[in-house]
């Protein structure tokens, strides 16, 4: 297309919108506000028309289906599962995306994405799923406890305590206060004591770093079930625990609401989110009757 042609098209384009797109300088030419206001449009639709059709083409040549979830999550509670789903679903190819917030589904091509919402806002709809929320409560490593195998609360204050960045304000104030060490240390009568150790930047770092003996950290069932059920975690302190805040659900798009792909991850993820068996090995928790009566009213929420 030639350069008249193309300043014949655009000037159309003017006509047709009532606006100038282009302000002409001498030498060259730059967008008028609403020109960059109809770019930024435009450039979004096409990248929602390029993400379409890559998954239409992905998904009807190896039944691809894409699931975002926060590493944490993705890393310690959905990719243990995954061997169970294969052995299920063997022809649907999976793709784990690690999304810290809400995806754009059409932009990201994502077809279902775990999220962490308020659990007062965690409901059941056709395009939402609550999945687990979280218990939190203190534990360490086998070798941190003494001959007894106990750890008094009084010793948490000669050992470190393992923290995590992601949850604080631009003022340092906790967003989830029962991931907070301080809250943990009011909470266990130790009033004054300020929790000291260092501190990582995400969940699955100050968990390593807990299995390798180097302190305490505020463990999250069901993520840590595996741990505790092979031993390299303990919980000190026996039952104590605070409930998290946040509930992780399970999202997808209305215009996946049939899909057969999507239908089997729904059930997957809630007969896993019901039941507390790892792939690498059973909890020691049978499922409770609530879990039981929980797993058959979802279903048939779902169903309807």
């Amino acid at each position: 297309m030639t350069q008249s042609a193309v300043s014949h098209q655009v000037r159309q384009l003017e006509a047709h919108l009532g606006c100038r797109l282009f302000r002409r300088n001498n030498p060259g030419i730059e967008l008028t506000e609403d020109g960059r206001t109809l770019l930024a449009g435009v450039s979004d639709g096409l990248q929602h028309i390029r993400a379409a059709v890559h998954r239409v083409r992905t998904r009807g040549q190896t039944g691809l289906l894409t699931v975002s979830a926060p590493t944490s999550i993705a890393t310690w509670w959905l990719v243990p599962r995954l061997g169970r789903f294969a052995i299920r679903h063997p022809r649907i190819e999976v793709r784990i995306a690690a999304m810290e917030n809400m995806p754009d589904f059409a932009r990201d091509g994502v077809d279902l994405a775990i999220v962490a919402q308020p659990s007062a806002k965690a409901h059941l709809s056709a395009t939402s799923m609550p999945l687990v929320r979280e218990e939190v409560f203190p534990v360490c490593s086998p070798a941190l406890l003494d001959g007894d195998g106990r750890l008094s609360i009084k010793d948490l204050k000669h050992h470190a305590l393992l923290r995590e960045d992601g949850y604080r304000d631009a003022d340092l104030s906790p967003v989830r206060p029962e991931l907070d060490w301080n809250v943990w240390l009011k909470f266990l009568g130790l009033e004054g004591e300020e929790a000291h150790g260092p501190r990582f930047s995400h969940f699955g770092l100050a968990l390593r770093a807990a299995i390798d003996g180097a302190g305490l950290v505020l463990g999250r069932s069901p993520m840590i079930d595996a741990e505790l059920a092979a031993g390299r975690l303990v919980r000190p302190f026996g039952d104590v625990r605070m409930m998290a805040s946040t509930t992780f659900v399970a999202l997808w798009p209305g215009a996946l609401v049939d899909d057969a792909r999507l239908v089997a991850m729904r059930e997957f993820l809630l007969d896993e989110s019901c039941g507390c068996e790892l792939a690498a090995g059973p909890c020691g928790i049978p499922p409770s009757e609530r879990d039981q009566k929980e797993r058959e009213e979802r279903s048939v929420s779902l169903a309807n």
